[in-house]
């Protein structure tokens, strides 16, 4: 036998002289791949860091699996397949041979086996555009994100966000001569439009975006120390006036708008309400997750109908004072207590505004010390950590983070840094990943994008028992942790 290296192009026909090893023979040939006839159609495209295979057969599918070429300058993931009726869809995670962010596979030919059970098919295509992904709960009827969004928009107003701004309101109430049931009623009609205006204002921003191919994320303005700085001193000059040092007196002003108490001007309540959105985005609430990544990834109308659930939903307590003004005329009648409460509610702006500023420290430099009761050693998180993980039969447990995020932070604090979860998550065969989000990260937003989030924090666990990943829900609980992570152990281990 000899080897000729040639391109010449030709074609062999063996014969098996031997009787003996002709079934062998033939089983061997049968399991070389198919040029056709096993699937009906078949179409790989490519988005931001994913390759995506899809295929139908009308036979349906039983146990598929894919088979990648090389290329270049260009590592493939693991697979992740989904089978949906006679349609199957694999996508894969790409990062360059460094594990960072892939060139552009667009018009690059590749070439794959695509196979099921016993049968195989080589084919060489050209990649195409893949659609940008949707989340699994996109599926779901309209109606449903739209209750989603309406109770997701409600629950932010119990959120610590939003609890300074449900003070600043209280006091608007208490603090001011005039009670009649018709002030109070358009002093909460103007904050409920300022609640829906701002979600229309974000609205309008994401359009913009994602108009001009940018991508789309909730919160993502928080990773801005313009934005952050300018949040500070506005809560710092409430509470400075809460305080009494000041008052407020320049009426062509934003500060001025926002610091309106009382009075037959509007404006204060409406930038009231405003203000609460701003403060209520770094939330990423129960339901509302869904809701806003339904709303980014679908047709523009729905964002903008999800949007306006999202406001109707963050304005419904305000509203029903706005329907049931004599609510707010059961309060207390003022005295001396409401000296009290104004520096209560100082405390809670100066509280924010101290906060705030601690979000400009990354911005210069400076990364905030690993907590006492945090012994687990993170690691950064990459697709090609986790494939890595899962290569060595070991469970992986994801977490994606910022400091602007309270809800990351009442996970960190009520759950992660509990004992027994910290105890699992020090097990050998676990490997545990930190993405932090609060400054700007492609390589993060890609992560979350191909598996349809568009918010923090973001939870994920894989294993033997789940290759496929099993995602978190937003607010944790010790039970719902440990239980994931003994479910990803897999019958194997």
């Amino acid at each position: 036998m000899f080897c000729l290296l040639t391109d010449y192009p030709f074609s062999v026909t063996p014969t098996v002289q031997n009787a003996d090893f002709a079934h062998d023979y033939a089983r061997a040939m049968g399991k070389v791949p198919l040029r056709s006839g096993l699937t009906d159609s078949l179409d790989v495209g490519y988005r931001p860091g994913e390759l995506v295979v899809t295929a139908t057969r009308a036979a349906g599918w039983s146990s598929p699996g894919l088979y990648l070429d090389t290329i270049d300058d260009v590592d493939f993931a693991k697979p992740r397949l989904r089978v949906e009726g006679d349609r199957l869809q694999a996508t894969v995670p790409v990062t360059d041979s460094w594990g960072e962010k892939a060139p552009d596979l667009r018009n690059k030919s590749l070439t794959l086996v695509l196979a099921d059970g016993a049968i195989a098919q080589e084919s060489t295509q050209t990649i195409g555009a893949a659609p940008a992904q949707t989340p699994d709960n996109a599926a779901l009827p309209f109606w449903q994100v739209v209750m989603m969004a309406l109770i997701g928009g409600l629950i932010l107003n119990l959120m610590p966000c939003v609890l300074p701004v449900l003070g600043m309101k209280l006091g608007s109430i208490l603090l001011v001569e005039e009670k009649s049931r018709s002030h109070i009623r358009r002093q909460f009609l103007a904050s409920v439009a300022g609640i829906i205006a701002s979600f229309m204002a974000l609205a309008a921003f994401m359009t913009l975006l994602r108009l001009s191919n940018h991508a789309l994320a909730w919160g993502v303005q928080f990773q801005n120390a313009w934005f952050i700085g300018f949040m500070a001193l506005v809560m710092l000059l409430f509470s400075a006036s809460l305080f009494g040092l000041f008052e407020f007196r320049l009426p062509s002003s934003m500060t001025t708008k926002l610091a309106t108490y009382g009075g037959n001007g509007m404006s204060g309540h409406f930038w009231q309400g405003a203000f609460a959105t701003l403060l209520a985005t770094p939330c990423s609430a129960p339901f509302l997750g869904t809701a806003v990544a339904v709303a980014l990834t679908a047709s523009l109308p729905t964002l903008w109908g999800l949007f306006l659930a999202l406001g109707l939903g963050m304005s419904a307590p305000w509203l029903l004072v706005a329907i049931r003004p004599g609510l707010a005329l059961r309060l207390p009648r003022p005295g001396r207590w409401m000296n009290v409460l104004r520096r209560i509610l100082g405390l809670m702006m100066l509280g924010s505004a101290i906060w705030l500023a601690t979000l400009l420290l990354p911005h210069f430099g400076f990364t905030a010390s690993k907590s006492a009761q945090d012994t687990v050693h993170w690691q950064p998180l990459s697709e090609q950590a986790i494939q890595s993980a899962l290569a060595q039969h070991k469970r992986v447990f994801v977490d994606v983070t910022a400091d602007w995020c309270i809800t990351c932070k009442v996970n960190k604090y009520n759950v992660l840094q509990k004992e027994d979860v910290q105890a699992a998550l020090q097990q050998p065969d676990v490997v545990a990943l930190r993405g932090d989000w609060t400054l700007p990260s492609d390589a993060i937003t890609d992560f979350l994008k191909t598996r349809g989030q568009v918010a923090v924090p973001f939870n994920q666990v894989y294993g033997p028992g789940l290759p496929e990943g099993e995602a978190l829900p937003t607010l944790l609980t010790r039970d719902a942790v440990l239980q994931t992570l003994k479910k990803a152990k897999g019958i194997t281990q």
